[in-house]
């Protein structure tokens, strides 16, 4: 009896818990932003290729949406094929993120929040951590139940500029980037918890997925106070 409980789940309402969770993103993205998109856009001399940067990441975020909707509806040969619109805007993201942090150094155009070397390792760690992601599900295409997941954890991590602008960080105080962090990784336990209480274990591919962005975390957190991040700021600011 249990075993025909989540087996049912694992073919209707999985997908439907990946529709929730591709929504609730969509709305952190588009409450954090809107606190900062119109005065951004605004600014005489705002640098268009942020906007560009902008569009492309929105365009991701509505196929995260739309792709579970397929599936549900039977229509997995539009979602194979706007897969492959995915991989290519994750490839696009992944060039237009590393161009805003290069472009938000050279420029000083940097959120209030953020100091410059915490926004290099920060953004660079996302930037990789997310293109990982992404390709290893791309890799796994063919495991429906690692792609999801993989997918899902690889979303999580590029919401967190939209995360950043919806929590009170500067009541948060200087270290305010660690509560963002436990938040990502709040948000990224829910996928696991579900897993764990429909199907009584957590699917390997989150293991993979929570502990990437987990060691993502880790790793700024190591370099942050160290002279190889002033450094580095030092050199891709051109000072």
């Amino acid at each position: 009896m249990a075993t025909a409980g989540v087996s049912e789940y694992s073919r209707h309402d999985s997908q439907r818990f990946f529709l929730v969770m591709a929504i609730v993103l969509m709305a952190i993205v588009l409450f954090g932003f809107s606190h900062t998109i119109p005065f951004d856009l605004s600014v005489p001399d705002f640098p268009k290729f942020l906007v560009v940067h902008g569009v492309v990441f929105f365009a991701w975020m509505a196929l995260f949406i739309v792709q579970p909707v397929l599936v549900r509806r039977g229509s997995l040969a539009l979602h194979r094929r706007l897969g492959w619109l995915g991989a290519a805007t994750a490839a696009a993201m992944a060039a237009l993120a590393s161009g805003a942090i290069l472009l938000g150094l050279w420029s000083n155009h940097l959120p209030d929040f953020y100091p410059p070397a915490l926004f290099l390792l920060r953004g660079f760690a996302g930037v990789a951590t997310f293109s990982g992601l992404v390709v290893a599900a791309i890799c796994l295409r063919r495991r429906p139940a690692w792609h999801k997941r993989l997918m899902l954890c690889a979303t999580i991590v590029v919401v967190t500029p939209g995360l950043e602008r919806s929590l009170p960080v500067p009541m948060m105080g200087p270290s305010w980037f660690y509560g963002v962090d436990l938040v990502v990784l709040a948000i990224a336990a829910v996928g696991p918890g579900v897993d764990l209480v429909t199907q009584r274990r957590i699917h390997p591919a989150y293991l993979w997925g929570v502990g990437a962005i987990f060691a993502g975390q880790v790793v700024v957190d190591l370099l942050l106070p160290t002279s190889l991040s002033a450094a580095a700021v030092r050199v891709v600011a051109g000072q």
